[in-house]
């Protein structure tokens, strides 16, 4: 997953429903006022969790597409001749 479309996911969510963001919004504000250390804190773990994510949807959408190529290969018979002395 490309991290334009996790953008542009988010800005739709946001637009779409307007006080749900505005109560994130408020959320966020209100932790880095009262807690900056706990929202930091979740902050990196939630950006750690999100590289996680990102690199196992990689790493298995690589996989998928070998196992395509493995399941579409053709064989092609090669004749066989034996050594000849």
């Amino acid at each position: 997953m490309d991290f334009q479309a996790i953008i542009d996911t988010v800005v739709s969510f946001s637009k779409d429903n307007v006080l749900i963001a505005i109560a994130v919004g408020i959320l966020l504000i209100f932790l880095l006022y009262r807690k900056p250390k706990l929202l930091f804190t979740i902050f990196f773990i939630s950006l750690l969790l999100a590289g996680v994510f990102y690199l196992i949807s990689n790493v298995s959408s690589v996989g998928v597409s070998h196992k395509e190529k493995m399941i579409d290969k053709k064989i092609i018979p090669v004749e066989y001749t034996p050594f000849k002395f």
